[in-house]
């Protein structure tokens, strides 16, 4: 019984032992079909936990790169890519207010492959605490109102800006402050400022980084008139006609308003403050001086001021029509021209007085026909007149036919008939046309003497 027993002992030993050798064998034979492959390969890392009404203020990247590293049969790693592996950066646990350094926890889906430490391992990272403050808004009026003249009390609307962001940054925040320059002004102010910061010391603080309620605020200043003082429009009194031909463009007064005193029922009644008369009979011209003023009894000046008028006077424009012969230049010599048609209908707009003094004679159309050979042309025309402020509106028509020819003498017309040398003489005659003998001409007909006298002789 025991033999057996020692028998079936020794064949299970055997048996495992066989089994596992087996086991090795497979391994080996695995790895040489499929042998270890390690890659690295970059991750952008995720934060996670951030606790409520809290900010991170370092690192500023939102997903800092990461660095893996991992190992794995060749079939399994070769598969693998960003997708399969995860950079966490844990931040629930991690103190306000300090710069605290958190490891890098890299996740992978597949549990075949080993990974190393990441680069980098761990991450600096400093959280505030988020606070919302209400910051009051201070106005600085610099200047005056002008004399006769009260301001009413400032509006600054909104009065204070809510100011969101770190507690760090928000608690060093102590007021705002918007700045108006007054100059002499006699009417309501309503201006939309941008409000600068202060910290506690006093100096101008940034807000860069923290969340406003407004970046601007409405400041409305009153300004009111004295009870004893009034502000006067000026009107000028103008007598008389401008020149014919011309009108009265505008006026202007400078300045156009002046600051009166008197009684406060006086200054209640309707009156006007009208510049002593300007005449502007016969002006052609604009016109400018300085003036007094006309006040209504019990009301007088604040202060003394030069008060000038400018009048502003042109002439009328209108349109005029001149039919012009053209006037031919720089033909060279032994040619001659004929143009079609010989005369233009020129418009002339300017001011009227410029043109009713204008004469035919001043409007010069003229052809420049300098350096053309004989031929065909169509040319523009030039119009020259005076400079008075008038201006060309058109030039009918606008292109002149031109025929250039060379001109013909009545030697000319000889040597055409045919040549007259030595011996040619003897065979031509004069014949006379006394069908066309006029009182001053005579055409003369030289042909060869064979052809219209057979019977002649030579000389």
């Amino acid at each position: 019984m025991m033999r057996k027993a020692r028998t079936f002992l020794a064949n299970l030993i055997t048996f495992v032992l066989c089994f596992i050798l087996a086991i090795i064998i497979w391994v080996k034979a695995m790895e040489v079909d499929d042998p270890d492959l390690k890659r690295a390969l970059q991750i952008p890392a995720t934060f996670i936990g951030l606790p409520e009404g809290v900010t991170r203020l370092s690192p500023t990247d939102n997903n800092p790169p990461v660095l893996i590293t991992y190992e794995g049969p060749t079939s399994i790693v070769s598969a693998l890519n960003q997708d399969d592996f995860t950079a966490i950066i844990d931040l629930s646990e991690v103190p306000l207010g300090s710069q605290v350094s958190v490891p890098v926890e890299i996740q992978a889906e597949n549990t075949d492959i080993t990974l190393e430490s990441p680069i980098p391992e761990t991450v600096t990272v400093r959280l505030e605490k988020l606070v919302t403050r209400e910051i009051d808004v201070e106005l600085d009026i610099r200047g005056e109102v002008a004399r006769g003249h009260t301001m009413g009390e400032p509006l600054i609307d909104p009065p204070v800006i809510t100011v969101t962001g770190t507690e760090t940054e928000v608690d060093r925040l102590d007021f705002a402050q918007v700045t108006i320059f007054l100059n002499d002004d006699t009417q309501t102010r309503i201006e939309s400022p941008q409000p600068l910061f202060y910290n506690r010391q006093g100096r101008v603080a940034s807000v860069s980084g923290l969340q406003l309620s407004t970046d601007q605020v409405q400041v409305t200043i009153p300004i009111n008139e004295s009870a004893d003082f009034a502000n006067k429009v000026i009107t000028a009194d103008i007598v008389g006609e401008v020149a014919q031909g011309y009108r009265v463009l505008g006026v202007t007064i400078d300045p156009s308003s002046v600051l009166v005193t008197g009684l406060p029922t006086l200054l209640a009644q309707s009156f006007r403050v009208q510049t002593e008369s300007i005449d502007i009979t016969g002006l052609t011209e604009t016109f400018q001086d300085q003036v007094s003023l006309v006040l209504p009894t019990g009301i007088t000046l604040d202060s003394v001021a030069e008060i000038t008028v400018t009048v502003q006077i042109e002439p009328f424009s209108s349109t005029k029509i001149y039919n012009q012969p053209i006037e031919l230049l720089g033909i060279t010599e032994g040619l001659e021209a004929t143009i079609d048609p010989d005369t233009v209908r020129v418009v002339l707009f300017g001011p009227s007085p410029a043109l009713d003094t204008l004469t035919e004679q001043e409007v010069r159309v003229t052809l420049d026909l300098f350096g053309l050979e004989p031929g065909e042309y169509a040319l523009e025309p030039d119009v020259d007149v005076p400079d008075r402020g008038l201006e060309l509106r058109s030039i009918q028509p606008a292109v002149i036919e031109v025929v250039i020819t060379e001109v013909m003498t009545p030697t000319d017309e000889l040597t055409n008939t045919e040549s007259l040398r030595p011996g040619v003489l003897d065979n031509i005659v004069m014949v006379m046309d006394d069908t066309a003998v006029s009182t001053t001409t005579i055409p003369v007909r030289i042909q060869p003497a064979a052809a219209w006298l057979p019977n002649h002789k030579p000389l």
